[in-house]
């Protein structure tokens, strides 16, 4: 909650995770939105249920808080459009770690075709650490891309940006630094100076 506050308006917006979420409750989401009124709200729970318990649990997550939803795009478009009907969702498209290799992937543009299609799919997560399916996506749509897996899990940044996504996730890098501040405003010129200016593909 002290980080939020001290980055809340110095950058895009927070994602919240499976760990804070479990540990600080509903409400904790609550406090966090509370805090953080200047920037966008996004909760990463990475929606994965049969339509009706997936649509409680966006309604949910929306009712305290929540700007936007995380959901997985696997588990089909049924779900997706049950998600869509509580709240704006982002859907993962395919993820950053070696395993989503094996059949994430595969699918990937599928899910991005299928989604394409639904108003309240604001946006799609594709991972920073492979920047030719960040490209692939963006190809597929021109809704918002996310993009984790810079700093911690290895990709640099900017490199997210210049393949295409709008924005990029930054976790560890952030709150585990020794100057969380100065190390977010590192990363926001190096992200800013990969965006496209006018004139530009």
């Amino acid at each position: 909650m002290e980080l939020a506050e001290r980055l809340d308006g110095r950058v895009d917006g927070f994602k919240l995770g499976y760990d804070v979420v479990l540990e600080a409750g509903a409400e904790g989401i609550r406090e966090v939105a509370e805090a953080v009124d200047e920037s966008f709200l996004l909760v990463d729970l990475k929606v994965a249920d049969i339509p009706e318990i997936s649509r409680r649990i966006v309604s949910t997550v929306a009712d305290h808080g929540a700007d936007a939803v995380i959901v997985h795009g696997f588990v089909g478009r049924d779900v997706v459009r049950e998600c869509a009907r509580e709240a704006p969702v982002v859907v993962v498209a395919t993820m950053s770690h070696p395993g989503a290799r094996q059949f994430y992937d595969d699918v990937c543009r599928e899910i991005v075709r299928f989604c394409n299609h639904i108003d309240e799919v604001v946006g799609f997560v594709a991972p920073a650490t492979h920047p030719a399916r960040v490209r692939e996506v963006r190809e597929l749509t021109d809704k918002v891309i996310i993009s984790p897996g810079v700093g911690a899990q290895g990709a640099e940044p900017g490199s997210a940006i210049e393949a295409g996504a709008d924005f990029e996730i930054v976790g560890r890098a952030v709150t585990r630094a020794s100057d969380p501040e100065r190390t977010a405003e590192e990363l926001i010129r190096a992200m800013t100076s990969s965006r496209p200016t006018d004139g530009d593909e």
